[in-house]
């Protein structure tokens, strides 16, 4: 018996149903009123690589997704997508132990989609590009905020606990 994520219509359709759902999220995270995030505009490469980044990962669907751990790892990811989404919306407020609550919202999407379709391979051609301009693009925003004298060294970490 063939399992509903092995094919690949599926799989395709919900990639693009998570990604618009969040998009939505995000868009009304955005218009609920300004945030707290001091994020700066990343440079027009960054966008082209992610694009490029999501054009494979949209590729290697058909291939190489699937049911993983008989579903219930594709659950897991659709869940993931899920947290993705309330944690933009919260990030819409800001938050006291996140320095980039709207970027950590984007790179838990990042993991969480690849795991939704079934494609482990996902995570190299999608999660590793995407999570690591993000990281990038922090780094490059903490170097402007110290410079600035906005940021100081005991500010909210990145992850909590973590960075």
């Amino acid at each position: 018996m063939t399992h509903w994520f092995d094919i690949a219509l599926v799989r395709f359709g919900l990639s693009g149903t998570l990604i618009a759902l969040y998009g939505v999220a995000d868009a009304l995270a955005r218009r609920a009123g300004p945030t707290r995030s001091h994020e700066s505009a990343a440079p027009g490469w960054v966008q082209v690589v992610i694009f490029a980044s999501i054009t494979l990962y949209y590729f290697l669907i058909r291939p190489f997704g699937g049911a993983l751990l008989g579903g219930y790892g594709n659950v897991l990811g659709i869940v993931l997508v899920g947290v993705a989404m309330a944690v933009r919306w919260r990030s819409r407020h800001g938050a006291r132990h996140v320095r980039y609550p709207a970027m950590a919202a984007r790179m838990l999407l990042y993991v969480a989609l690849p795991l939704a379709v079934g494609m482990p391979l996902g995570w190299l051609a999608l999660t590793l590009p995407a999570c690591g301009l993000s990281a990038w693009l922090a780094l490059r925003e903490d170097r402007r905020r110290q410079g600035a004298g906005e940021l100081s060294p005991s500010s909210a970490r990145w992850i909590p606990g973590v960075w």
